[in-house]
């Protein structure tokens, strides 16, 4: 089973390259829009508002004529792709499996072929931002679940937790188990620890910052 993860450098790089331009070309058919565009400033407005901040009128026309397209990358479970946390998982692949004969590119593999689950997430949220006119994930378990008041602890944690992020932490344990040769259920919880972990703290400094 470990043969079939550790496949060679050249197919890892050019999965990972394919999934990369996927993505930027989801990223391109939104912001390429005034839609698209609009939506970037009232995300960023959001957060700031969400962080106990305010924007006068002259911030919001500057933010208007010069879109912060860095805050597409940034918001809706983008910043899972970044390969720089890529990179980091396969190195938590790695020396986590404790399996570390099968090889740096093996755990590799793995952080980027669980990401393809990453991908389909943007590209099936591309139209929808677009018609929602929001750059605000359309999957995460707050809009999903919409039991409690915008803007309590509750909503907060869950607004910053993804179904396809938890997708993806059971593709990373599938693929650990693969590698350590032991049951992807020993990798499950652990590694959805550390993703609600995450989410929380997110949640509990925008609480703290007084943001809703």
């Amino acid at each position: 089973m470990r043969a079939a993860v550790a496949t060679s450098p050249g197919q890892v790089l050019a999965t990972w390259m394919l999934l990369l331009a996927v993505h930027a070309g989801a990223a391109w058919a939104v912001l390429s829009s005034p839609v698209g565009q609009q939506a970037l400033v009232d995300e960023r407005v959001r957060v700031i508002e969400a962080l106990g901040g305010t924007l006068d009128d002259a911030g919001y026309a500057a933010m208007q004529a010069a879109p912060p397209y860095w805050v597409y990358l940034t918001s809706g479970g983008r910043l899972l792709l970044f390969p720089a946390l890529t990179l980091a998982v396969a190195v938590a692949v790695h020396w986590g499996v404790r399996a570390r004969d099968t090889g740096f590119v093996a755990a590799l593999s793995v952080a980027v072929h669980a990401s393809v689950v990453l991908v389909a997430q943007q590209v099936v949220s591309a139209p929808l931002h677009l018609l929602r006119e929001s750059l605000t994930s359309p999957f995460n378990l707050a809009a999903l679940l919409p039991f409690f008041d915008e803007g309590s602890l509750p909503a907060l944690l869950l607004g910053t937790v993804e179904v396809f992020g938890l997708w993806w932490i059971a593709l990373l344990a599938v693929g650990c188990g693969v590698l350590a040769g032991r049951r992807a259920r020993e990798f499950v919880i652990p590694l959805t620890g550390a993703y609600v972990g995450i989410a929380a703290l997110v949640a509990g400094l925008v609480v703290l910052t007084g943001g809703s």
